[in-house]
Order: structure tokens, then C-alpha cells, then sequence
């Protein structure tokens, strides 16, 4: 796995993604305290107790808070060690260590799905197209889902825009005397829409949030 802060990378497995978290679960998992905002605000247009998949749960903040809140939350996650913390946190609910990509649950399963900055650890498009696939496919009928994703169009990645150049990154995750680089996939503005559209589902509301865009989408057939 070769790291690059920017520019062209040479992409890794998500194997390697998955114990590259491991390898900061506990230090990261300091740092990720509260829910976002854009969760809870999905979480309170949802039917009282429905069921809801959290894709990339990660130590599970917005599990816990969800199933808090009386909805029955199942949360994935291909790190191991997080998925610890996470049952730890949250321990009404259930949750798997799973491959965003090949979802190990039957189609129309939940009610809503949530993936908050996860899909853009993914190293291709194609990846990142059958993670959202298999969300829809996971969807009953009228299910609804909420997609965020980290934006290009962030200060610290200006010089990407303006030398057009690639925009998967590597950005080091230090902490702990460690430095452990993180794959990113940089979404341009209309990249993630597009991605929803064609993965089966009907964007409702797509908008950028501070340093991301969000999509809130719903399955239709």
C-alpha cells in the first residue's frame, strides 16, 4: 500500500481499510463523541421504532442514540475492533462486521439506512456504486436513506481543484505517537446525487453540509 497525502494513489483492498481502522479504533473512536445533526434530524422523520441499518456503524454514536430513541438499529462495520467499542456503547443494539459491498442481509429488510461518512473509504466507483446498490437492495419499498460524504471543495484540498488533480487521497490519521494514512475518495459537487441515482433510489434532498455532502434518498420498486 503506497501513502500519498494527495494526487494520485495507488488504491488499496478494503481489507486494508478495515485494519487500518483497527489499528485506531481506540483513539478514533475518542474523537467521534457526538451524532451528527443531518442523523438525528433523519432519525425524527422515521416511524417510531423502525428499522434502521447504520452502513460503517464505527464505534457506534449514532447507533446508540438511534436505538435510545426506540428504533431498532442494526449496525455494520468491516473493523473489529470498533464494532467492540460499538457494543460496548451501544448494547440494545445489534450489530455485524460485514462488507459494505455484500450486504449479509435479505432485500427489504429496514425501514431506513443510514451510511455517515463511510462509502468514501471505498477505493473505486464501482465499490462504491455496490455499496449504495446494496443499501437500495436492503430497503423496503418507500424506505428511506441518509448518504454523507466528505467534499472535494474543502480548504485543506484546494490545491487539488486547481491543478485538476486526482481525487483519491491518503490523509494520516495521527495520534498516540502513530501515524496510520486513511483512504479518501473526494466527492465533487454532483458526484454523490449521481451515485445515489444510479444505485435505484430517488434522491429526495441533496445538500452540503460543512465539509461534506449529504443525500437523503428513497426507494421506490
Amino acid at each position: 500500500m503506497r501513502r500519498c497525502d494527495a494526487g494520485a494513489v495507488e488504491p488499496p483492498t478494503r481489507g486494508e481499510i478495515a485494519r487500518a481502522f483497527d489499528g485506531i479504533a481506540e483513539d478514533f473512536s475518542r474523537t467521534r463523541e457526538r451524532p451528527w445533526s443531518e442523523v438525528l434530524e433523519f432519525a425524527e422523520s422515521l416511524p417510531p421504532r423502525s428499522p434502521v441499518l447504520d452502513l460503517g456503524c464505527g464505534n457506534g454514536r449514532h447507533a446508540g442514540v438511534l436505538s435510545d430513541w426506540g428504533h431498532r438499529i442494526v449496525g455494520l462495520d468491516a473493523s473489529g475492533r470498533l464494532l467492540g467499542i460499538a457494543r460496548q456503547r451501544a448494547p440494545h443494539a445489534s450489530f455485524v462486521r460485514g462488507d459494505l459491498c455484500a450486504l449479509p442481509f435479505r432485500e427489504g429488510t429496514f425501514a431506513a439506512a443510514i451510511a455517515v461518512a463511510s462509502i468514501h473509504h471505498l477505493p473505486s466507483e464501482a465499490e462504491r456504486l455496490a455499496a449504495l446498490r446494496e443499501m437500495a437492495r436492503v430497503l423496503r419499498d418507500g424506505g428511506r436513506a441518509l448518504v454523507t460524504v466528505w467534499s472535494l471543495e474543502q480548504p485543506r484540498f484546494d490545491h487539488l481543484v486547481k491543478t485538476r488533480e486526482a481525487r483519491d487521497v491518503w490523509v494520516p490519521w495521527r495520534a498516540g505517537g502513530k501515524e496510520v494514512p486513511r483512504f479518501y475518495h473526494l466527492f465533487a459537487d454532483g458526484e454523490l446525487r449521481d451515485l445515489v441515482l444510479k444505485s435505484g433510489l430517488r434522491v429526495e434532498r441533496y445538500f452540503r453540509s460543512g465539509e461534506n455532502y449529504a443525500a437523503v434518498a428513497e426507494r421506490h420498486g
